[in-house]
């Protein structure tokens, strides 16, 4: 997987407007403001475009509105893939590391309260065949969606959840 892909992926900002696009099939950059209204569309704007420039997604519609020019985007099928078991590896250190780096800010803001915050951290260990682990991660998609598409409005905040699915060393 190239580097710029994967770098391109790990932002949080960029993760989130992947989420507005791979939930609704196409989206596009209004539609992806609307959703993530706390993004100033300056930095949505830049954001699209490195996921554009890393390949990421694909502009699939142009239309002229009032002078300007709306473009349409969608998911582009990866043709880069992890090949080695190093590339693999430095994904999951890179995507640790961002998780680490959020909490870091997190607990260096003026007053964070885990309680008020509702921050949860779990860990469980489950015993799957390939085709339950298939089956809980499909289920796990569609809770997902089903909240993914909710706007911002009075009380609502952004909150992100993070699955990791790691084999068991016993």
């Amino acid at each position: 997987m190239k580097k710029d892909y994967m770098d391109a992926c790990m932002n949080s900002v960029r993760q989130r407007i992947l989420q507005v696009i791979i939930g609704k099939g196409e989206a596009t950059s209004s539609e992806i403001g609307r959703i993530l209204s706390d993004v100033p569309r300056a930095s949505l704007y830049r954001h699209i475009k490195v996921l554009l420039d890393a390949g990421v997604i694909q502009v699939v519609r142009e239309e002229n509105k009032r002078g300007s020019v709306e473009r349409t985007f969608c998911m582009k099928e990866a043709d880069q893939s992890c090949d080695s078991k190093e590339e693999v590896n430095q994904l999951v250190q890179q995507a640790l590391m961002g998780l680490q780096g959020e909490f870091h800010r997190y607990f260096a803001k003026e007053d964070p309260d885990p309680q008020r915050d509702m921050l949860t951290v779990g860990s469980a260990s489950l015993m799957l065949t390939d085709a339950e682990m298939t089956e809980f991660a499909m289920e796990y998609g569609k809770l997902l969606q089903k909240y993914m598409m909710n706007t911002s409005e009075e009380g609502r905040k952004v909150r992100k959840v993070t699955l990791v699915v790691s084999p068991g060393d016993y």
